[in-house]
């Protein structure tokens, strides 16, 4: 073969030139396996990298933000604490809507027309809200006035128009929360303090006593709506779940296709809350999917910080306000296995008796002309025999087995030279 001379070679010639034919043919070769590899290995990382991208959550929405503003004509005196204090109803302005709001902070002034974001429980630093939860959701707004002065014992006085009727379960309300997150006393009603008149008052206090008597913790509302789990599995007739609900406070909406949703008990359920539990059912084999719905996103029991330098009042949302959120799961059914017949148990049979050796013949003893065996003079032995009673065992046997396995070795290890010299002559 003609030399090239080098300064024509390539790159990759070169690097080879000063190795014999089958080094260069051995290097060529790892050189062109390792860059396979190296492709391999890209792609399981380009892989990887895909695949933790579509597994990596959703990002949240931004926090919602709003303006803090005082509800006129609201201003009443109240006995808090043995001190008597002006108070008025807060509102939140959350995209040009106004939402009832309660303070969480009695010792710190609010900022009207400040600007405050939804933060957390944590964030807050707020003890109790977890009862300030409880309050919110069977006092004012939410809670059905009629329903709410019933449960309380209150009744407002004749001449009281609806919106002062508002007011004083809005401040029922409040003393109840002031309770919990600041240990605030609302005092009975006393002449000569200036106080609203002892009617309106007595309002006041019996639905504070009702919400602050009953209050148990009830679990943070979220931004968000979510199930958990997404999915579960369960035979016909048996209850796949429980599946659990998180989301805003307030009424969720449960559409369930191709089965029904069930509580604890099995009685059908429409609709959930937050942290609450329900089970999904089927009357035949296959998937039931399930679609839960909550109108407002930025609900009471969210908490709304002040964004200024200086400190400020912290509120708590007392109704909701916000876009519908939804959230998804589903259970697969499976029929139930039918029995397997029971195979027939074989008759027990009766088992012939064994004939016993008589115990009543005696053994014949040696008699007395029979030699007795003498020790010294051995019966003639021959080679010992296998257990069976077959062919004697010797050591021919063993010797063939030993020299036909050196045979095979040898072949063996002569078979692996010729492949090597064959392999290392192809590669060549």
């Amino acid at each position: 073969m003609p030399l090239i001379p080098r300064e024509r070679r390539t790159p990759a010639a070169r690097a080879y030139a000063g190795h014999s034919l089958p080094e260069r043919c051995t290097k060529l070769m790892i050189n062109q396996r390792g860059r396979r590899w190296a492709r391999i290995a890209l792609a399981a990382v380009t892989g990887g990298a895909l695949a933790l991208a579509a597994a990596a959550p959703a990002a949240a929405e931004d926090p919602a933000t709003g303006v803090a503003k005082a509800v006129p004509g609201t201003s009443v005196k109240l006995l808090l604490d043995g001190k008597v204090k002006r108070t008025s109803a807060l509102a939140i302005e959350i995209d040009g809507k106004r939402v009832p709001a309660f303070c969480i902070d009695y010792h710190t002034n609010v900022a009207i027309d400040g600007t405050y974001q939804e933060g957390t429980w944590d964030e807050s630093q707020v003890k109790n809200l977890a009862k300030v939860q409880w309050v919110l959701t069977h006092g004012h707004p939410n809670a059905d006035p009629a329903a709410l002065l019933s449960a309380a014992g209150a009744v407002v006085p004749a001449g009281t128009n609806e919106q002062e009727s508002l007011n004083l379960l809005y401040f029922g309300t409040q003393t109840a929360v002031w309770h919990f997150s600041d240990g605030i006393v609302l005092g009975d009603w006393a002449a000569g303090r200036g106080l609203i008149s002892k009617p309106k008052y007595d309002v006041i206090k019996k639905v504070h006593d009702y919400l602050v008597g009953n209050a148990t913790d009830q679990p943070e509302p979220k931004a968000e709506l979510s199930i958990d789990p997404t999915t579960a599995t369960a035979t016909v007739g048996e209850k796949a779940g429980p599946f659990t609900v998180k989301g805003p406070a307030g009424e969720i909406t449960l559409v369930v296709t191709g089965g029904t949703a069930v509580d604890a008990e099995g009685a059908p359920v429409a609709t959930a809350s937050n942290g609450g539990q329900f089970w999904l059912t089927a009357e035949g084999a296959g998937e039931v999917s399930v679609t839960a719905s909550a109108a407002d996103s930025v609900s009471y029991g969210r908490v709304f910080l002040y964004t200024g330098r200086k400190a400020a009042q912290k509120l708590i949302l007392g109704g909701s306000t916000g876009a519908t959120v939804t959230a998804t799961a589903a259970a697969t059914f499976t029929e139930a296995p039918s029995p397997q017949p029971s195979s027939p148990q074989p008759e027990p049979t009766t088992p012939e008796p064994t004939p016993s050796t008589p115990t009543d013949s005696p053994s014949p003893e040696p008699s007395p002309s029979t030699p007795e065996e003498s020790p010294s003079s051995p019966a003639p032995s021959t080679s010992p025999a296998s257990n069976d009673g077959g062919l004697p065992l010797t050591g021919a046997p063993i010797i063939t087995a030993i020299a036909a396995g050196l045979v095979l070795l040898i072949a063996g290890a002569v078979t692996v030279l010729v492949l090597r010299r064959r392999r290392v002559h192809f590669t060549a």
